[in-house]
């Protein structure tokens, strides 16, 4: 008897769109505190993750070498794995469902790379700082209690007093959100789990166009983040300089790390440091762009952004790192969604309009325009300009262009 195949999300908005609600798809992430036993089943998951990932890769690449073929997720489930698990007795003492979604992993690696959003499909390395797996919801074997979050093949893991935020945790204790899924992390730090959720909410009225609304342009930068222009103010937002010196500590531990022998003891224990530097780094920057995000999506109906060609911009070697730290697409991403979940509306300007060479006041275009010229002068009208001010005035009149159109 065959199963009945599961809805899409678009399908189940389609039905759900007759009662004016849609699904709310979203993440919600909590340090978890596993014992010793807890700790082996989930390193033993992350090595058999690995090694079905690795091996359907290697398969897959082997299949197309061999006679030009693609060897289907599907296929490679139906002859290969039940063969590796008859072959490897342990792939069966850790969660099926984390080996299937290995597969399903590579798949979306393929995806990415034939639409060109990223690199060819990496293997999977055994000593990375971060490794991760995926298990599916399903008979209720993903579960939360106030102290205490269930997982396939661990039982119940203890949540990290201090790190879990109540309020999230309550929303699920409530039963509105429906758990798809749990990918559980292991980094320098500890243990993660983020859980995959569902929401049904009504549809958000999108902001009126005809009416008056709020409009800013915002134009990203490395030595200012963001200049954000409402129509009569700038607001310039910069990293904080906490940044700045988590980067030094950053640089001293790689320099301490260098003068290691390589596969000595402190070797490991100054890798482990370095990449737990690496790791609060990156949670600064996520925390600056969340509040910058939720302030102006909380404050204004449209925001108007450049579609910045990111991975052209980090071929120049000198400004690759400035830009990779900058981490703009990860602030758009969150600015999307949250203007989405509001009813707003966020307009990308085309990558190639020069918003920094034209003049906001009469429109002439400075073409001799160079990096390091922070100010200049319209030869035109000789309205003096902030090269970030006049970026931000230009992408918020060519956004209110578009929606005009």
């Amino acid at each position: 008897m065959n199963r009945k195949r599961s809805l899409t999300i678009k399908e189940k908005n389609k039905l759900l769109a007759a009662e004016g609600k849609r699904l709310r798809c979203f993440g919600m992430t909590f340090r978890i505190l596993p014992t010793l036993e807890q700790i082996a089943q989930i390193n033993q998951t992350l090595g058999c993750h690995r090694l079905i990932f690795n091996s359907y890769l290697a398969s897959r690449i082997e299949a197309y070498q061999t006679n030009q073929t693609t060897l289907s997720v599907a296929a490679f489930k139906k002859d290969r794995l039940n063969a590796l698990k008859d072959e490897k007795p342990y792939l069966k003492a850790v969660d099926k469902f984390s080996l299937e979604t290995a597969c399903e992993q590579v798949q979306a690696a393929y995806d990415r790379f034939f639409a060109k959003r990223g690199g060819f499909p990496k293997f999977k390395k055994k000593h990375s700082s971060k490794q991760t797996y995926t298990t599916i919801y399903t008979n209720g074997n993903i579960a939360v209690t106030p102290e205490a979050i269930k997982l396939p093949k661990l039982g119940l893991v203890a949540l990290f007093p201090k790190k879990t935020n109540r309020k999230r945790l309550q929303s699920l204790l409530d039963g509105t959100l429906k758990i798809q899924a749990a990918t559980i992390t292991r980094t320098a730090t500890g243990y993660t789990v983020s859980l995959s959720v569902q929401e049904v909410v009504a549809i958000s009225q999108p902001v009126d166009l005809t009416a008056d609304y709020r409009c800013v342009g915002i134009d990203l930068g490395l030595k200012t983040f963001a200049v954000v222009y409402d129509g009569k103010d700038f607001a310039d937002y910069s990293h904080g300089a906490y940044i700045k010196q988590a980067e030094k500590k950053l640089a001293k531990l790689q320099q301490q790390l260098a003068r290691c022998q390589k596969g000595s003891k402190n070797y490991d224990k100054q890798r482990t440091k370095v990449a737990k530097r690496h790791e609060h780094i990156a949670n600064q920057r996520k925390d600056f762009h969340h509040k910058l995000s939720t302030t102006i999506a909380n404050e204004n109906q449209v925001v108007v952004v450049e579609d910045l060609n990111i991975r052209g911009m980090v071929k120049n070697h000198k400004l690759a790192k400035a830009i990779s730290n900058a981490g703009w697409r990860q602030f758009i991403t969150f600015l999307a969604y949250k203007l989405d979940w509001r009813g707003g509306r966020l307009v990308k300007v085309n990558r190639f309009f020069a918003s920094s060479r034209l003049c906001s006041a009469c429109g002439h275009q400075y073409v001799a325009l160079t990096l390091d010229e922070r100010h200049w002068a319209c030869s035109h009208c000789g309205t003096v300009h902030d090269r970030d001010h006049n970026a931000s005035v230009n992408i918020r009149n060519e956004g209110l262009r578009l929606l005009a159109v």
